[in-house]
């Protein structure tokens, strides 16, 4: 019998509301990087990057608004979430559900050295993109 969305579980897709807050952006992001993996920027105050490799994944942005009139750009960033977030090409073979992951560059995540359910964790794997879940 083919599989359906009716006898299927995913967890893709799910946030909470109450842990969705505005950033300042690190210069250089764009539209197109909603939905990637951000770090905490310790450069600017109350502002995130694009995890960097190696670096602690603090949220999954999004959304992005270049401010230009008033010279900021700021975006959402959901600090607990179950959604999607790209893997790096080269990751994706050392990738495994149940991995917890840090980033590996340009908003990209990687599986991390040591596992810790309490940072994040994969609960699936589509092609080129991991289910990530943190709460």
């Amino acid at each position: 019998m083919p599989s359906s969305f009716h006898d299927k579980v995913t967890l893709r897709g799910f946030h909470w509301e109450y842990s969705s807050l505005t950033f300042n952006l690190a210069a250089g992001i764009t539209a197109a990087d909603a939905g990637k993996a951000v770090s905490l920027n310790g450069v600017v105050p109350n502002s995130v990057k694009l995890a960097a490799d190696g670096d602690k994944i603090v949220g999954y942005l999004s959304t992005v608004e270049n401010r230009v009139v008033e010279g900021i750009l700021v975006g959402a960033v959901e600090l607990q979430f179950a959604n999607i977030l790209p893997i790096l090409p080269a990751a994706v073979a050392t990738l495994a559900v149940g991995n917890s992951v840090v980033g590996a560059g340009g908003g990209q995540i990687k599986a991390a050295t040591a596992h810790n359910p309490r940072d994040n964790f994969v609960a699936e794997i589509i092609g080129n993109n991991a289910v990530v879940v943190q709460v």
